[in-house]
């Protein structure tokens, strides 16, 4: 053994840790255009203060599962939904901005919490209705505990809700 491989290590050692690495897909919750999260009308999203991610311009009527997971929480109001992975990567999809102030409505819960599957629906929501009376329909589905996070593959543009949304590679 050489004097770098000592201190370096071997390069099989290097490339096992290269490969174990996990790469989480997620999918689109919604049907939608996909933007950054800058052009939600809301600074916490807006600078990433809570997570990074991407923002969907909503055009369906429903909020699906954008992963499998075991824990999903759906929030008293409708309005969110917080997913974690198996791997801890927590994710949460928030539909519009100060919907929360709606208290309700215009959605309307489908899903159970506990487990779910990617597609699963869980909630279904009244776009006019929340366009008319929400600050803004930007629905942020932001990765919350990025510590976990090495980088983020995103996807700009129309998706339907089932599409490749994101890909993250973990520590």
């Amino acid at each position: 053994m050489g004097i770098l491989s000592k201190i370096f290590g071997s390069k099989k050692v290097v490339e096992k840790e290269v490969a174990e690495k996990k790469v989480l897909e997620i999918y689109s919750p919604i049907d939608g255009d996909v933007v950054s999260l800058s052009e939600v009308p809301d600074e916490a999203f807006a600078c990433k203060a809570i997570g990074d991610g991407v923002a969907i311009i909503p055009s369906g009527e429903m909020i699906y599962s954008p992963m499998d997971t075991e824990d999903m929480s759906i929030f008293e109001t409708n309005h969110a939904v917080s997913f974690e992975s198996k791997e801890g990567l927590e994710l949460i999809v928030h539909f519009g901005v100060d919907t929360v102030n709606l208290k309700g409505e215009g959605f309307e819960r489908i899903g159970t919490e506990g487990s779910a599957k990617t597609g699963d629906k869980l909630v279904k929501y009244d776009l006019e209705y929340l366009k008319a009376n929400a600050k803004s329909v930007k629905t942020p589905v932001i990765i919350s505990n990025m510590e976990l996070v090495e980088e983020i593959e995103r996807v700009l543009g129309k998706v339907k809700a089932g599409d490749l949304l994101m890909r993250v590679k973990m520590k």
